[in-house]
């Protein structure tokens, strides 16, 4: 199959896309692609057909990446110009004999069918789709018309190897569906402007804080004056010296457990923006038994990583103790012996570092 830009044309080779091969299979195994100008190759989906994408070829695709919105997909005749102009292409190129077969197939019009896109710069994609006698032949357009514009660029940033899109939405995805804590985007006045759905977990239990109308409230209510001054010095904050933003770390009162929990403030500039935002992160409650696995990845045996995560509820020693079924003098000694393990200062000081490297996923 010819290519059209640089040395790809003088190879005669086709550039396989395992994004467009992926994305049209319930359509056809078999589709063409000259996306946007002339110069661009031509894209395939058969393994079989096409190669790597070297730099020369990768260079022509990236200016194929933004021609702004689709004006409407529209089918093209069988055999028409369009499809006589790609056909010839094809056949030019030096190919083993069943590739010049495939052009000859789509000159005629035979089993082929043919689609263009245009976009707002005036650059036109055309598409042709080898059909197969499939359920989906005889609306295969209008299933084209509705994924084309997310199939070209998922194809195109394929061969092009710019997948810094991809990495990024799959990032936030995580963020906002996976992760254990709670990720609130705030204003530099403090007001909320969105969360992952932790964080609307935790807004709407109010163990920490709550949210009336966007405005957030501490659950001990002497504290919120505070929150919202850290907010907006964090706001104000610059970079440190190793070049990364400030991050500035709170403790609030839990309503429930009684304990306070660290809360992180990191100031974030959006390019293009004047103002700041501030990204608030604060730890889920873990249940215990994610306390003990990470206490004992931290070096606890099992019997302290026990004690570690009963005093990370908060609970006195007698209390703690009871539940342990250990004398309260037994369980004083095991929790000395844990916070001597874990370098902590106090009882408060490890129970806010197993919370938050708890919330967090990490044991280090």
């Amino acid at each position: 199959m010819v290519m059209l830009g640089g040395s790809v044309a003088q190879t005669g080779k086709c550039l396989f896309s395992r994004s467009l091969q992926r994305q049209i299979s319930s359509l056809t195994s078999l589709a063409l692609v000259q996306p946007g100008q002339r110069s661009a190759p031509v894209l395939t989906s058969a393994g079989h057909l096409g190669d790597a994408c070297p730099d020369s070829a990768a260079a022509a695709l990236r200016r194929q990446l933004q021609p702004g919105r689709a004006q409407g997909l529209r089918p093209r005749r069988a055999g028409g110009t369009a499809a006589r102009a790609l056909a010839a292409r094809l056949a030019a190129a030096p190919a083993p004999e069943h590739m010049r077969q495939l052009a000859q197939e789509l000159a005629a019009g035979d089993g082929w069918a043919l689609f263009s896109c245009r976009f707002e710069d005036g650059s036109e994609d055309l598409i042709a789709l080898r059909l197969e006698g499939g359920p989906h032949d005889a609306h295969c357009g209008d299933i084209l018309q509705a994924i084309w514009p997310v199939l070209r660029e998922d194809a195109l940033r394929e061969l092009a190897g710019e997948t810094q899109a991809a990495v990024t939405s799959a990032l936030l995805w995580t963020v906002s569906k996976k992760t254990d804590s709670a990720v609130l985007v705030l204003s530099a006045e403090g007001a909320l402007l969105h969360c992952n759905e932790s964080g609307r977990d935790m807004l709407d239990g109010g163990d920490l804080l709550s949210d009336s109308s966007g405005r957030l409230c501490c659950a001990s209510p002497g504290e919120t004056a505070g929150f919202y001054a850290a907010v907006a010095e964090c706001a104000r904050s610059r970079r440190g010296g190793s070049g990364r933003p400030r991050e500035l770390i709170l403790f609030l009162e839990g309503r429930q457990s009684g304990m306070r929990l660290p809360v992180s403030l990191t100031r974030y500039r959006c390019a293009g923006s004047d103002q700041p935002l501030v990204v608030a992160i604060l730890p889920r409650q873990p249940d215990r038994t994610r306390i003990e696995m990470l206490a004992q990845k931290m070096g606890l045996s099992p019997s302290e990583a026990r004690v570690a995560a009963l005093i990370q509820l908060g609970l006195t020693n007698r209390e703690a103790a009871h539940i342990a079924g250990l004398k309260e003098q037994t369980f004083n000694t095991y929790a000395k012996r844990v916070l001597a393990k874990l370098q902590s200062a106090g009882r408060a000081e490890m129970a806010q570092r197993l919370t938050w490297q708890a919330s967090l996923g990490r044991a280090s």
